[in-house]
């Protein structure tokens, strides 16, 4: 007995040690930033692209259906590798069942289109050194990009939804005030219904409910219930940079 117990004590042990071990580490990855303001700094810029749609009609063209996107953005540069930026932008969104040879789309024949609006919280790694005003060293780095994003999008029945961003680009200083940039930034959802299309759950005819499956109700499964619709942009940026104290003089970078 005594011996199971001290076994499942040093289970529980060693269970506390790893996730002590996690939050040390993650608060190493999240506070680091935070303390090491090398080149504190930033940047006002425009974005403008193309947009698409991805979900229960178009299920895996990248680029089908592209509409302009423009945008706005403010970035904090934290240090040489870290990057607070707050954005916005709008665009259209759009597909229709009639562009794929798909037999069940074809007979769905469902489309839509949408106005989209979206403010976006988010958090830059880049993968080089950067410093803000050196044209030389440090002025280009490639970079990722994750946080939140907050939408409007009209003609869908989830009017106001969350989504996460996922994107990669690269920035270059074109000359110590200006930033020329590209990227390309997916958004995954929280809704199915930004096409307005979803699948029936076909739980909700089942017998103990009171409602038989039969051949009208077999059909009614349009979407797909259980995956979130996704929208992609792919932009370019250009952007007006300041630094706090001064961009300092260009004869002490390192080449």
């Amino acid at each position: 007995m005594w011996g199971r117990i001290l076994l499942i004590y040093r289970k529980i042990l060693q269970i506390m040690q790893k996730k002590s071990a996690l939050f040390v580490f993650l608060c190493t990855m999240f506070l680091f930033p935070f303390t090491a303001f090398s080149q504190r700094g930033g940047e006002f810029g425009l974005l403008a692209g193309g947009s698409y749609y991805m979900g229960d009609i178009n299920l895996y063209k990248h680029m089908y259906s592209p509409h302009p996107n423009f945008g706005a953005f403010a970035k904090y540069h934290l240090n040489s590798r870290y990057t607070l930026r707050l954005g916005g932008a709008y665009t259209n969104l759009s597909a229709a069942d009639a562009d794929f040879n798909n037999s069940f789309q074809q007979l769905r024949d469902r489309d839509f289109e949408a106005m989209l609006v979206e403010l976006s919280l988010q958090f830059e790694i880049n993968f080089l050194p950067y410093e803000i005003g050196d044209v030389r060293n440090r002025s280009f780095t490639p970079y990722l990009q994750t946080g939140i994003v907050g939408y409007f999008a009209t003609s869908s029945k989830d009017i106001v939804n969350l989504a996460i961003p996922i994107g990669f680009g690269a920035k270059k200083n074109i000359n110590p005030r200006l930033v020329l940039g590209a990227e390309w930034a997916f958004r995954r959802t929280f809704s199915d219904y930004l096409d307005n299309l979803s699948g029936e759950d076909l739980s909700n005819y089942d017998p103990n409910y009171g409602i038989p499956v039969d051949e009208a109700s077999r059909h009614k499964q349009l979407g797909f219930r259980y995956t979130k619709d996704w929208y992609s942009m792919l932009s370019l940026t250009l952007s007006y940079t300041f630094k706090l104290g001064g961009l300092g003089c260009p004869a002490y970078y390192d080449y």
